[in-house]
């Protein structure tokens, strides 16, 4: 059953809609600075998943769900189609979106995800997520030099720290459903089925990530009949946020 998932919609309703849809432990509010930018042309539909952000908890996570929650969004906004945007996680779930339900979506762009499974490699950060008793803890300091003794890398740290919210009584929670997600890891980095379509696709992705082979766009390029695709020099997995102006420009002009 789909899940009425949280939103925020920045710029005028009468525009074309875009959603966008962000990866795994992110939220909608990974994404509002260039969706304040996208609004220059569109109404911009930021939502965040399932056991996610301010969205509800639920034991099933999976790509199909993601899907139906994203069909019952459109289908509850009153939006016969939209443009696509989705990063890592949300990319794989906006190209079985695009693939399962082509009439709902006008333009779609992946960012740095391809459709073939990887292998799971996400198993530390939950191990250090979950070795923490953020509802004991009084200071988000201590989560944080918990994660960075544990993880080592700064980036991923701050990205981490934007998920922990402060109790009302005291202490911590994250906002994403830990122990659903850590279980569904397999499911995350599975794979979708590619098919011949005529969908608008924009396969956006970085240069220094490993996520996006020469395979994965020529799997893209033999089932997409329009397909673009772009590497950004010098970005990662995080291309979006490390080289926001690139991002920016190429999928506006995509998208418009």
């Amino acid at each position: 059953m789909a899940l009425s998932l949280f939103h925020r919609i920045i710029g005028d309703a009468h525009r074309p809609p875009l959603l966008i849809l962000h990866g795994l432990l992110g939220s909608s509010d990974n994404w509002q600075t260039l969706a304040k930018r996208y609004a220059d042309t569109h109404a911009v539909h930021l939502l965040d998943a399932r056991n996610h952000g301010r969205s509800p908890h639920d034991p099933v996570h999976s790509y199909a769900a993601m899907v139906e929650d994203v069909i019952g969004y459109l289908d509850g906004a009153g939006l016969e189609k939209a443009s696509v945007l989705g990063h890592s996680m949300g990319g794989k779930t906006a190209l079985m979106l695009g693939l399962e339900h082509p009439e709902r979506v006008e333009k779609l762009v992946v960012a740095d995800m391809a459709a073939r499974a990887y292998p799971i490699h996400h198993q530390p950060i939950f191990d250090a997520l979950l070795s923490v008793d953020v509802a004991s803890v009084q200071d988000r300091s201590v989560v944080e030099a918990h994660l960075a003794s544990r993880l080592g890398d700064a980036s991923i740290v701050a990205f981490l720290m934007k998920g922990l919210r402060r109790l009302k009584d005291g202490g911590y929670a994250w906002r994403a459903n830990l122990p659903v997600l850590n279980r569904a890891l397999a499911e995350v980095v599975g794979s979708v089925e590619l098919s011949v379509n005529t969908l608008p696709m924009l396969a956006i992705y970085g240069k220094r990530s490993s996520y996006v082979s020469a395979d994965d766009l020529a799997a893209f390029d033999r089932s997409f009949l329009q397909f673009e695709s772009h590497g950004i020099e010098g970005a990662g997995h995080w291309l979006h946020a490390e080289r926001p102006e690139e991002f920016f420009e190429v999928t506006a002009d995509f998208l418009t």
